[in-house]
């Protein structure tokens, strides 16, 4: 398809409607107005064919919400409202319009759903399928989560269970079964790795709260993330292996494999759940206000302490160092 025609196709779809948003697609910028009593939030991600997706499995419209997700991720971690986003399309020969169709489909479905609008980006032909996405988002002016604001004493949360998409991945990388069977039998593990769901509604949640110290969205493993927030705050985490809540699809997946699912917890990527720190003492009211607006369980599953690094308390007692053992992008 050529670049003129795939403008005119995005062009042709229905996009919610942006009071911030003067001019959109069609001119060499977009035009959007700076929203009153807001600060901006801007995050953008790549995608790459062979590093971050594999298109055996992964299907055209799942990618499309995959590429946008991880970025909306991001707004969710800061406790913002995405608005606007960018994409950007390096697309090999062999890509048929069917599948850009299937692709745009999906992200076009996430948009829709959290309320955010395409503005722009740009398609290249490529060797390689890459995907670039930007996200801008809005948060209360100077209300926005950051990573370093963590003290001792506070105390660590995680919104959801860990390693489930790391779980997936694993099913999938070594051909445990077919893609159908897999979704019979781990239909949780496999959807986290192949179309996670951005947490935009709780990080508002939490932002609002007033509890929160530092927050970040879990990408490349809670052994890293965690190690990413001690570090900028000038502290030291805590988290204990019994508290680690983990789906219990990926228990069984691990009993039969006769795998550590403590590995997926730790180590494993692209969780995107949130990894926040609450004030002393705050712990149980915010946990009762999260379920009273979301209905979502959060876990507590450490502490903040004087020092640096992250430490993990083993079932058995002992402690061990997994700073930045989480996923590496580069090595």
């Amino acid at each position: 398809m050529r670049e003129r025609d795939f403008i005119r196709s995005i062009e042709k779809r229905k996009q919610s409607a942006n009071p911030l948003l003067e001019k959109g697609i069609g001119d060499d910028c977009a035009i959007f107005r700076t929203p009153p009593g807001d600060d901006w939030l801007v995050s953008t991600d790549m995608l790459v064919e062979g590093v971050h997706f594999d298109p055996q499995w992964h299907a055209p419209y799942l990618l499309g919400r995959k590429s946008l997700a991880v970025n909306l991720s991001d707004i969710a971690a800061m406790g913002g409202t995405p608005q606007l986003a960018l994409l950007c399309l390096a697309l090999p020969g062999s890509c048929e319009e069917s599948w850009t169709s299937a692709f745009m489909d999906g992200f076009f479905s996430l948009l829709v759903e959290h309320g955010c609008t395409l503005i722009g980006g740009d398609t290249v032909s490529s060797d390689q399928l890459t995907i670039s996405v930007t996200v801008m988002g809005t948060a209360p002016k100077e209300k926005a989560v950051c990573r370093n604001g963590a003290q001792a004493g506070d105390v660590v949360y995680v919104s959801g269970p860990l390693g489930s998409a790391a779980g997936g991945l694993y099913l999938l990388q070594n051909e445990v079964a077919d893609l159908t069977s897999l979704m019979d039998d781990f239909p949780a593990l496999v959807r986290e790795h192949l179309n996670p769901s951005p947490q935009i509604v709780l990080g508002s949640i939490l932002q609002k709260s007033g509890m929160l110290t530092a927050m970040q969205d879990i990408s490349d493993g809670i052994a890293t993330d965690l190690s990413h927030i001690a570090a900028a705050s000038g502290v030291a985490a805590i988290i204990f292996e019994k508290d680690l809540p983990a789906h219990e699809q990926l228990l069984v997946m691990c009993k039969q494999l006769q795998l550590n699912p403590t590995t997926f917890q730790l180590r494993g990527g692209e969780d995107y759940q949130l990894l926040f720190t609450v004030k002393k003492g705050c712990g149980k009211q915010l946990e009762q206000l999260v379920e009273k607006e979301s209905g979502i369980q959060v876990y507590r599953v450490g502490e903040i302490a004087q020092g640096e690094g992250v430490s993990l308390v083993k079932r058995s007692g002992a402690t061990i160092d997994i700073t930045y053992q989480g996923y590496e992008h580069r090595s």
